[in-house]
């Protein structure tokens, strides 16, 4: 497939690389320990995320109707959602009541995916009010992860959400490059990848 066709529909998107999304989301909890507060946002990488989790007692903080509803099985999680306007193909909550949400809170780790990693331009999304709610989760974590697998490298989606400087950790497949790693690692970003 050509780099520059349609955007391809949400449902297929779901499906597109899984293991990757599977492998990653099995290495971020790998960071999550006992007493930390999290946000995790509404991608499907987030909610695999909350699949993995260990029923622990942290707090985390959702825009995911997804992630909310994973987590109410696990009786140690504390799960704080956002509220907003509902967008009905990510079940994700956003606008100015989900901006205005995160700002009273402080998290030590936030775990976001992305439409795209443009390694000068930055991370964005496919939609303004995505990027907006994203923007926010940056400014209140102390350490941001991006979730994304090695097909986000070098693309750059319709909205602008953050400069790589303002995060921290990429966590990324285990098929990523190391060209491409190596080029992160110089932009001051730690990389880890994913085991297989």
């Amino acid at each position: 497939a050509s780099q520059d066709g349609p955007e391809i529909p949400f449902q297929e998107r779901e499906v597109m690389y899984v293991e990757e999304k599977k492998e990653i989301a099995q290495e971020a909890v790998k960071h999550i320990v006992e007493t930390d507060k999290i946000l995790l946002d509404a991608s499907t990488t987030a909610w695999y995320v909350a699949k993995n989790l260990p029923n622990i007692p942290v707090t985390v903080l959702t825009n995911s109707v997804n992630v909310v509803l994973e987590l109410s099985k696990k009786s140690k999680v504390t799960v704080i959602s956002t509220g907003g306007t509902l967008l009905a193909r990510s079940l994700s909550y956003v606008g100015p009541l989900a901006e205005r949400s995160l700002d009273l809170y402080h998290v030590n780790k936030a775990f976001l995916s992305c439409k795209g990693i443009h390694f000068e331009r930055g991370i964005s999304e496919s939609n303004e009010q995505q990027a907006r709610v994203k923007q926010k989760m940056i400014e209140i974590a102390d350490t941001t992860y991006i979730l994304a697998d090695h097909h986000k490298f070098h693309f750059q989606a319709f909205a602008h959400v953050s400069p790589l400087t303002k995060v921290e950790r990429i966590i990324t497949d285990s098929n990523s490059p190391d060209q491409k790693i190596d080029v992160l690692l110089e932009i001051g970003l730690e990389v880890i990848k994913a085991l297989r």
